[in-house]
């Protein structure tokens, strides 16, 4: 399935520019999936852009100011880590007595690229990401020729110890690599394109690591306002699952061996 769209600039009829965003054939809800990520955040004082209009084919976004963006500089950095954090906390402390890990909205599933993403809510974040995503994940790929088997051996052989200490859900960003993290004419830090969930924050710190664009400031100012718990450099191959399987799916083998890598840092080296 492809989900291939376009994007465009326009105006909305009293003159505000917009951003619009297309799919011809999008699976059901998926732009409200979106728009439902950027309410959450917006509602945990996360900066994001407003949504005006949301359909079954495109969406309708406020236009993000980027003509003449100054290079990102230790204090922009600084501000995301410490907004990143605040929106940590906040999610934690907006998170409903027993909240489970997995969907805002009470889906049961949604896509990243073409890859099916279980989020059936589940009471834990190990059946939320080891057996609703990862192990599910690792499957399909080897059933595609895409990884070996030993690939579900070590996915089998994951264990609740290998995510850390046990913290409340918060809502996590989802996507949260560079390009997904805009910086306005201002300076100020915009986060876009979610995917949204309950989750665990060292999933956002973990994508923040895979591809890269995040100056050290940024964890520094993170760990001002919420210092995270011993362990989590070790724990980044762990949380980097989902994102890598989903590229071994979207895109073939070339990442395959940054996915053996993950699943062997995880189990062996964190048994």
């Amino acid at each position: 399935m492809s989900l291939t769209g376009s994007t465009s600039m326009i105006r909305l009829a009293d003159g505000t520019p917009a951003f619009r965003k297309a799919l011809t054939g999008a699976p059901e809800g998926f732009f409200a999936f979106e728009a439902t990520g950027l309410q959450a955040m917006r509602d945990l004082g996360a900066r994001v852009p407003k949504v005006y209009e949301v359909t079954d084919d495109h969406l309708l976004l406020e236009l993000i100011d980027t003509a003449e963006s100054p290079r990102s500089d230790r204090e922009v950095e600084t501000a995301f880590g410490q907004e990143l954090a605040r929106l940590h906390v906040a999610g934690q402390r907006a998170a409903a007595p027993g909240q489970q890990f997995g969907a805002l909205d009470g889906v049961s599933h949604w896509f990243l690229g073409a890859a099916r993403i279980n989020l059936n809510p589940a009471p834990t974040l190990y059946e939320s990401l080891v057996r609703n995503r990862i192990l599910p994940l690792t499957q399909q790929a080897v059933s595609q020729g895409l990884l070996s088997g030993e690939a579900v051996e070590l996915a089998q052989a994951l264990r609740p110890h290998h995510l850390g200490p046990e913290e409340p859900p918060t809502v996590v960003h989802g996507d949260l690599w560079a390009g997904n993290r805009m910086i306005d004419a201002t300076g100020a830090n915009w986060l876009i394109d979610p995917s949204c969930h309950w989750g665990h924050r060292e999933q956002d710190i973990a994508m923040m690591h895979l591809f890269g664009g995040f100056g050290p400031a940024v964890l520094h100012g993170y760990e001002q306002i919420f210092p995270l718990p011993a362990g989590w450099k070790e724990r980044i191959p762990a949380f980097q699952l989902v994102p890598l399987l989903v590229h071994v799916l979207l895109f073939g083998s070339g990442y395959a061996a940054s996915t053996m890598r993950a699943l062997h840092a995880t189990v062996q080296e964190r048994s």
